[in-house]
């Protein structure tokens, strides 16, 4: 046994635990509404389709990749991107793909480990691709990708953008596109946007996690975020379970808050109604389930549709099941029994490596 096969084990455990990390880290954000009234979201995996008489379908099935953010057009196209692992190569795949209405399916970009700077599914009218990111240490990284290939950076430096390397479609936060062009993005705690002639503004900074007084607090996690005929943002401010109304700089409310254990992530704007996707997990970060909630010009709140794992309905549940039919408590001791056999399995190998090492140096050369 090779140090570099040793390395190789190493390298997949790790690889695998990041992976997992990132998928409760990263939930999805992908809602969207066309112009019949029609919702479509992603539970990560699954990507579902609530008609205009409230009837919940499966509009693409579950598959082996994770789908965090959505768009669609005027004509009811419907666009995502993928992200997905290989375990038997370890190695991350990304795509962008549209389905018509009709449910037919083509991709725009195949799987590939390596999509071209800049791609996303966020395009202006002009079909530029916008692609936002925080390059290093978090700076703030803004490509734009015209049509014909050409790369620049609509903020951050020149330098960021030709050392960037793009490894997925999709971006750090939500990205909208507002009708007179503007791009408005969530990064990190924050909300900004790029006019059409290039100006940077800054819509809300360093948002917090709300404590009680005397606490500390930390920043805030943003998502998805929507922007209506006036210019208004509304954003999926996950870290207080709240969605916020950004009228202009500085200028922020709050429209609508989530129960326990529900996260906002995704919102979506149409005729003036605020469609909410919302992540649910226990206080162990166990998941629950995916709900759809609409806030009606009326101030009426309505649930359209929850899933929680194999399960799925339309309106109000009377009760909330947890992942594959089971609750929350027992979903979270079968996830500490898995890790720990994970861990044990891993302790296995590790120590099969150190005694075959051990017993290889004892063994005179021949």
């Amino acid at each position: 046994m090779t140090r570099s096969f040793i390395a190789s084990v190493f390298s997949f455990v790790a690889v695998t635990a990041l992976f997992s990390a990132r998928v409760h880290a990263h939930p999805a954000w992908g809602i969207a509404v066309d112009p019949q009234g029609q919702v479509y979201f992603s539970d990560l995996k699954t990507i579902w389709k609530i008609d205009a008489h409230r009837k919940l379908s499966v509009f693409r099935a579950e598959g082996d990749r994770h789908t965090h953010d959505l768009n669609i057009d005027q004509a009811g196209n419907l666009y995502g991107a993928d992200n997905s692992y290989e375990p038997a190569t370890r190695r991350f795949f990304s795509a962008m793909w549209k389905m018509t209405p009709a449910g037919s399916f083509s991709y725009l970009l195949s799987p590939t480990e390596n999509p071209p700077n800049g791609t996303s599914i966020w395009r202006d009218r002009d079909g530029n691709m916008y692609h936002v990111t925080n390059y290093p240490d978090r700076e703030l990284l803004v490509l734009k990708r015209t049509p014909n290939g050409s790369v620049s950076a609509l903020a951050g430096s020149s330098n960021a953008a030709r050392e960037y390397r793009q490894t997925v479609p999709y971006s750090a936060g939500g990205i909208a596109l507002s009708s007179d062009g503007a791009l408005y993005f969530v990064h990190g705690a924050n909300v900004s946007k790029i006019t059409t002639t290039g100006t940077l503004i800054s819509l809300a900074r360093n948002l917090v996690v709300e404590k009680p007084s005397g606490q500390p607090a930390g920043a805030t996690s943003l998502f998805g975020i929507s922007v209506d005929a006036q210019g208004n943002a509304f954003v999926a401010d996950y870290g207080n379970r709240r969605v916020l109304k950004i009228t202009q700089p500085n200028q922020i409310t709050t429209v609508i808050r989530a129960e326990e254990p529900w996260f906002p992530t995704g919102v979506a704007i149409s005729n003036g109604e605020l469609y909410i996707l919302e992540y649910g997990h226990t206080p162990t970060h166990t998941p629950i389930g995916t709900r759809v909630r609409k806030l009606s010009t009326d101030g009426r709140t309505t649930t359209l549709a929850t899933v929680t794992g194999n399960i799925a309905s339309s309106g109000n549940p009377s009760t909330v099941d947890g992942p594959f039919g089971e609750t929350p408590q027992r979903a979270e001791r079968g996830q500490r029994i898995s890790y720990a056999l994970i861990g044990a399995g891993i302790g296995v190998l590790t120590l099969t490596a150190i005694v075959w090492r051990v017993r290889r140096r004892k063994t005179p050369s021949t």
